[in-house]
């Protein structure tokens, strides 16, 4: 008797694990339905977006170049002064009118987990090709909103909270990342999505480490020459 109520037990356990892990997977396949569906994002490799960056009250004007997990290239302007960062396979490049252009030392690691971030198409997108795992965590109630709260846990170990909103969106994402050589819990805020003409859903509004970033112009799959990540100065 107390055998087959063990088995029971563990088949009860079981399923529910399973039940869990559908659970994951089906509100990740709903969340990739809502920015567009799975094949469009597989597809996208390229970004350019523009907009205005507001911290203290000074707006300083910013343009983005990606290359799905290969390079990104911050420019912006700001009292009439401009400057950039390029990260890319061979490093990281950071550039201000008050210092030459600066390449930041970066470990070959270091490198490899930076480049993982510039994932257009969402670390939700394919996560078990990349090595991730994905737990779901439940709903949570936060200023009479209710969202689906969901852990990834990369490749390195490194693990993210996406908190999706009713339509399945990303509306906030608490990570842990490494500020000045200590690892802090950093909060990131989406809002403002709009379907671009190429039928992409993305958030316009961006709000990371109290600076809101509000985009008036993205590009989808634009041709980046190579040169754009090369430093200049």
């Amino acid at each position: 008797m107390k055998k087959s109520f063990s088995l029971i037990l563990t088949f009860i356990t079981l399923f529910l694990i399973k039940g869990q892990a559908q659970t994951a997977d089906e509100i990740i396949n709903k969340h990739n339905e809502a920015r567009g569906g799975i094949e469009k994002l597989r597809a996208l490799q390229s970004m350019i977006r523009q907009g205005t960056m507001v911290q203290g009250g000074v707006n300083t004007e910013v343009k983005y170049y990606y290359i799905q997990g290969k390079a990104m290239k911050l420019e912006f302007t700001s009292a009439g002064q401009s400057g950039y960062s390029i990260l890319t396979e061979k490093g990281f490049w950071y550039f201000n009118p008050s210092m030459p252009s600066l390449e930041v030392g970066y470990t070959e690691d270091q490198l490899k987990d930076a480049l993982s971030g510039i994932d257009l198409q969402g670390p939700l997108v394919d996560y078990k090709t990349k090595g991730s795992t994905v737990e779901y965590l439940g709903k949570e109630n936060s200023q009479g909103l209710e969202y689906y709260k969901l852990k990834l846990t990369r490749a390195n170990g490194k693990t993210e909270t996406y908190y999706l909103d009713k339509n399945y969106l990303i509306a906030k994402l608490v990570a842990t990342t490494l500020v000045q050589e200590t690892e802090k819990e950093v909060t990131t805020e989406y809002s403002d999505y709009r379907k671009t003409p190429e039928g992409y859903v993305i958030s316009f509004k961006v709000v990371d480490r109290g600076l809101a970033t509000s985009f008036d112009k993205v590009e989808i799959n634009p041709k980046i020459d190579d040169s754009i990540f090369k430093p200049s100065n």
